[in-house]
């Protein structure tokens, strides 16, 4: 098919080598996505450019404004993109360990620290994430609150959670705090050159969390 020919079909929105526009269009965007992991990991988001976000996805600027207005917006998908993978990679481990709350709490955290072990989600997401825009800071609110409930799911399967009412506390806000402390460490080990084992690093967050089951063992047995 001539260049004229395929821009008259994708002008029309028809096939062109099997595909639809629609599929067209949703490959070059995560192109985009896959581009702006890279780019924005190994410059952060100030430095990087949409020539050379265009450059890496092979694409010209023409595409990049087809799916996003700017480079907060794609920053935005990437940040989303990665925040969903790990959620669902964390449910799956959830899914697939032992019905023993030690290990599934071993098998979330494992998860959450081998993708912080990659350089470039952990600028992403615990770097570049903060000062871009007041936008930016809502998704990463929004997303912080995703992790809470998840961290509320697993803690009430660690302990019971109506025990925190007896002491003054609520579990969402105990959630949001293992999520921080969880947050902390996970920037601790990149700012410091991954220097500790990923064992190591998983073994200290989940130290957090059996001393919490632990406190709400020791509420139950008060109570008793």
């Amino acid at each position: 098919m001539s260049d004229a020919s395929l821009q008259a079909s994708t002008a029309a929105g028809r096939d062109y080598a099997g595909q639809s526009l629609d599929e067209r269009r949703a490959q070059r965007r995560q192109a985009l996505i896959d581009a702006g992991e890279v780019i924005f990991g190994d410059q952060g988001f100030r430095a990087a450019t949409v020539k050379a976000i265009c450059r890496q996805a092979g694409l010209t600027e023409r595409y990049f404004y087809e799916s996003f207005s700017n480079s907060e917006a794609l920053f935005a998908a990437v940040y989303k993109t990665l925040v969903a993978a790990i959620e669902q990679d964390m449910r799956s481990a959830l899914a697939a360990a032992p019905t023993d709350a030690d290990a599934m709490a071993d098998a979330a955290l494992r998860v959450y620290f081998s993708y912080m072990a990659r350089p470039r989600v952990a600028r992403i997401v615990l770097i570049e994430i903060f000062g871009i825009s007041p936008s930016i800071d809502r998704t990463y609110r929004a997303a912080t609150l995703k992790f809470a409930e998840l961290t509320e799911e697993l803690t009430g399967r660690l302990f019971d959670a109506s025990l925190l009412d007896g002491q003054g506390a609520r579990s969402r806000l105990v959630a949001m705090g293992l999520v921080g402390s969880t947050i902390h460490i996970a920037m601790y080990w990149n700012l410091n050159g991954y220097r500790e084992s990923l064992d190591e690093v998983v073994g200290s967050a989940l130290a957090l969390y059996r001393a919490m089951a632990a406190s709400m063992d020791a509420a139950a047995a008060d109570k008793s």
